[in-house]
């Protein structure tokens, strides 16, 4: 007998496989259950405890094509990105023209695909990536952290990354975020190891990884300094 409860409106399963109707046709839930299960749901999990509010609210996010808040810190508002905050981000990386760290965006219309795509790969599949900074007191977008896949000695690894408004800079946006950051990429994403890879004249970027507890894990690699810590 399947257990079945709803997340929203939408069926969720227990079982090796959906339902199928007396007509033939069959419910396709949101999330699967069980390490057997074979059906064609998106979200599998092994256990029905394990799905709480945090696997809902994705799940709900990803159905309307919404951005999920991640998390929050005393400041800031951290949230997946929407094509909808592209004019945003511009304003953000043209407040960092100038900057040898940083690459520009693209034309809005190949930046537009990109974003669709980056949404559709990275939050869809990862749950994790760049995300956007959002101040509390203001609504205005501060800076651009997250994680991202790296290739760091043939192995796949997780890379955290940041970027902050030039106004925002020297007001420990990225050591508040970054501080929060790690424990969510250990308990939501069970990450257990996180790299920063930095231009070897970057010094506010060396600071910060020695400020969150990173160590040295390779040093000059074609101009670039890779830190690393154990979560």
């Amino acid at each position: 007998m399947r257990k079945l409860f709803f997340v929203g409106q939408d069926c969720v399963t227990a079982g090796d496989a959906d339902i199928i109707n007396e007509d033939g046709t069959s419910d396709v839930p949101d999330i699967g259950v069980g390490e057997n299960y074979r059906g064609k749901a998106k979200y599998v999990v092994y256990d029905i405890d394990d799905i709480d509010e945090s696997v809902c609210e994705e799940v709900l996010a990803r159905k309307k094509k919404e951005p999920l808040i991640i998390f929050e810190t005393d400041r800031f508002i951290i949230r997946e990105m929407s094509v909808g905050d592209l004019q945003e981000c511009y304003a953000l990386y043209d407040s960092l023209k100038g900057c040898p760290y940083i690459e520009p965006l693209y034309e809005y219309e190949e930046e537009k695909a990109f974003t669709e795509k980056y949404i559709e790969n990275m939050y869809g599949f990862f749950g994790y990536g760049l995300w956007l900074v959002w101040d509390k007191s203001t609504g205005s977008l501060v800076g651009r952290i997250g994680i991202e896949n790296r290739s760091i000695d043939g192995n796949n690894c997780q890379e955290l990354g940041y970027l902050v408004r030039k106004e925002w800079q020297g007001k420990h946006v990225a050591l508040e975020v970054c501080t929060q950051l790690l424990k969510v990429a250990k308990d939501r994403f069970y990450i257990d190891e996180l790299f920063i890879c930095t231009d070897t004249k970057n010094i506010p970027s060396i600071s910060l990884a020695h400020r969150l507890g990173f160590s040295e894990y390779a040093d000059d690699i074609n101009g670039m300094n890779i830190y690393r810590k154990i979560l």
